[in-house]
């Protein structure tokens, strides 16, 4: 049974966390505390090819609740990860795609692109979140930033489309975007399940032909 995750409990007190830390991947990331709020981050210790399977979420367990620790893998079912993958912090431009969409088993982060040993490695969170818990200003400060990030419920077709998008949140913005009524809803509906299937196919052929 998977044993519940605790180093997130020590942010922002790096001493702390330092000195109880044991990393749950050793061979293939490590966190990196920092000092302050939400300012640790996951930092790859070998190289991860584009489309590489980095680590399944073998460790996960449902979550009643919906918290800042939590991902969202349904319409309506969070889980905790219960691994240093917690601390693979948001970037518009990132690093990891969290594929969660689908049974447990199959749950796993993937290379989004080529990842170095010692690089941070980020994931977009509006790929798995609906609605975030605690909405916040990104400063990533990569051309591709999107400021407030709040969850795929508030951010437009143009923007989401431009990444890997989880199938519940692809079917909660396709609801959505139908919901309104509008011709123009419509086209960007059917717009984004178009790119949304593009990059599933590519992705399911990346992971088998790493697998």
């Amino acid at each position: 049974m998977p044993v519940a995750y605790s180093a997130h409990l020590a942010n922002g007190d790096p001493a702390a966390a330092s000195k109880n830390y044991t990393p749950t991947h050793p061979d293939l990331f490590e966190v990196h505390f920092e000092s302050g709020s939400y300012r640790s981050y996951l930092v790859a210790l070998r190289d991860f090819p584009k489309g590489t399977v980095i680590a399944p979420f073998d460790s996960a367990t449902p979550s009643d609740d919906i918290r800042f620790s939590t991902v969202q893998v349904s319409e309506s079912e969070h889980i905790e990860i219960n691994s240093d993958l917690f601390y693979c912090n948001h970037s518009c431009d990132p690093s990891v795609r969290f594929v969660v969409s689908g049974p447990p088993e199959s749950r796993v982060a993937i290379a989004e692109r080529d990842i170095r040993s010692g690089e941070a490695m980020t994931f977009f969170y509006p790929s798995s979140e609906w609605n975030m818990d605690q909405p916040f200003e990104c400063h990533c400060g990569t051309s591709r930033c999107l400021g407030q990030i709040a969850g795929a419920a508030h951010l437009p077709v143009t923007a989401l489309s431009e990444y890997y998008i989880n199938a519940h949140i692809l079917r909660l913005k396709e609801k959505q975007l139908r919901a309104a009524g509008k011709e123009e809803s419509a086209r960007e509906a059917d717009l984004l399940v178009s790119k949304a299937k593009e990059r599933e196919t590519a992705n399911a052929a990346s992971v088998e032909g790493r697998a």
